[in-house]
């Protein structure tokens, strides 16, 4: 996947091929704009509004309380996004934009919009961390607000993988019990829970998380599958005679060390022929092409926690290493850089 600067009409192409375009200013103005852009729209209720009706923009600035001259300009730059359409002097949403704001989204995205400036403000420290090595997990510095912006947001990204984790996760005949480690909203271990009669699971949370968890867990509609108890997955225990063990989208936080750790406990608390599930980054070798997803997100994750995103075969030696079988590497084009690492207690 490429982002940036990219000529689309003949001019720009011209001058693409004079080498004329000056694409230092572009990218260092043109991708936070966007990023604003998108954020300011979808907060002050410009998509929401445009999502079930066409309307002008005078209309959406009296809605929005906001100055119509300004709001135009605003929209000009989220419809070069591919967001909003304008036929005549009315604007609506495009399909792509349908499918992420507004009431009837199929796969929200207005509260990772909001959780934006949040982690605009990590990104600051990127000159400080490649100086240092070290980074800062931000898990330890949220305000009450942003731990809610934050797991909604989370919530909102795990349906764009629940699906396949719930489809392709095994699990032993007659399961019980589910432990989803930091899991926090539940989405996940609940999506598995779904597909699996008779399994519950228990969402392993830090304190800070636990309120807005369980808020969100009745909010989407499955807080009658899991259930929540505070634990830190750093240094507690993950119970006993657990059936299935997941951990999702957080071992990237975790250093190497840690997360062996992590995964030797995991093998203690499951039963025999019990089973744990790995969902996360996959982060590109060091001899493949850069991908601008995948390498922004890992330089991102080493900023803003103590680690970084992993590659298969690292995940494959520690559950090795702490003593699992049928050890599984499983992908799928639907979702590019992702994996699901799945193993077997003896």
């Amino acid at each position: 996947m490429r982002y940036g600067v990219i000529p689309t009409s003949p001019p720009e192409m011209i001058a693409a091929a004079f080498k004329k375009i000056p694409y230092p200013i572009l990218d260092v103005l043109v991708g936070p704009i966007q990023a604003w852009a998108l954020v300011v729209a979808s907060g002050l209720g410009v998509l929401n509004s445009i999502a079930t009706e066409q309307l002008t923009a005078r209309e959406l600035a009296t809605r929005a309380n906001c100055d119509e001259e300004c709001l135009r300009l605003l929209l000009r730059v989220v419809r070069a996004m591919g967001y909003v359409a304008l036929a005549g002097d009315r604007y609506r949403l495009t399909a792509k934009a349908r499918r992420h704001f507004g009431p009837a989204a199929a796969e929200p995205y207005a509260a990772f919009a909001r959780y934006g400036p949040p982690q605009w403000k990590m990104l600051e420290r990127l000159a400080s961390v490649v100086r240092s090595g070290r980074g800062v997990d931000f898990h330890n510095h949220q305000t009450a607000e942003e731990w809610r912006l934050y797991q909604a947001a989370m919530l909102e990204n795990a349906r764009g993988f629940g699906w396949f984790v719930a489809e392709r996760m095994p699990v032993p005949s007659g399961a019980s019990e589910c432990i989803d480690i930091a899991g926090s909203h539940g989405y996940v271990s609940a999506a598995l829970c779904r597909r699996h009669q008779g399994l519950k699971a228990t969402v392993i949370e830090r304190r800070e998380a636990l309120e807005s968890a369980r808020e969100l867990a009745t909010q989407a509609g499955h807080g009658d599958l899991v259930s929540f108890r505070e634990g830190d997955l750093l240094v507690d225990s993950f119970g006993t005679d657990i059936d299935v063990a997941l951990l999702c989208n957080i071992l990237h936080h975790l250093s190497v060390e840690s997360n062996r750790d992590v995964l030797r406990r995991v093998h203690t608390a499951l039963k025999r022929g019990g089973t744990i599930g790995v969902f996360d980054i996959e982060t590109p070798t060091a001899r493949s092409r850069p991908e601008a997803a995948a390498d922004a997100l890992a330089l991102y994750f080493r900023i803003t926690s103590t680690s970084t995103c992993f590659q298969a075969e690292d995940y494959l030696k520690w559950l090795a290493d702490a003593g699992f079988a049928d050890r599984r590497v499983i992908r799928s084009v639907k979702l590019p850089s992702r994996m699901l690492i799945t193993a077997r207690k003896r």
